[in-house]
């Protein structure tokens, strides 16, 4: 009996990201990418109202009169709903939504010890998505 020869794949080395432009051009639609509108409506619809609010550290109705567009939306506020979005884009892409509800909020060691949802608070998403990044590549602490 003859055996198939077994072909064993190679791991996946990552390629370095080079950009092959020296100049980028923004097209009119580019303007819809600084709205953090339809951001928040994904994270109020994945959150609600109340617990968003408190992730932002806004007041509900506030959060309410943004999403309706009674009432612009400030830098820092902005950053936050950009932070908060990005962080839970990638955490669910990772866990499923019970599972990253409870990394959000438990001890990472990765971080520190740190909850992740403290860490977005006070230092900002970069050390969150670091940790998220290294999760996804199975590191472990």
């Amino acid at each position: 009996m003859s055996r198939l020869p077994v072909h064993r794949k190679r791991p996946r080395v990552a390629r370095p990201w080079v950009p092959p432009v020296t100049r980028i051009h923004l097209r009119p639609e580019a303007d819809d990418l600084s709205d953090v509108h339809p951001l928040l409506a994904r994270i109020t619809g994945a959150l609600g109202t109340n617990a968003a609010a408190r992730l932002l550290g806004a007041d509900r109705a506030q959060v309410s009169r943004w999403g309706a567009g009674k009432e612009p939306v400030g830098a820092e506020m902005s950053r936050r709903i950009v932070d908060l979005h990005d962080v839970l884009t990638r955490i669910l892409r990772i866990y499923h939504r019970d599972a990253a509800a409870m990394w959000l909020s438990g001890s990472e060691p990765l971080l520190g010890g740190a909850r992740p949802i403290d860490v977005l608070a006070l230092e900002g998403a970069a050390p969150v998505v670091r940790a998220i990044e290294a999760i996804a590549e199975g590191v472990h602490a």
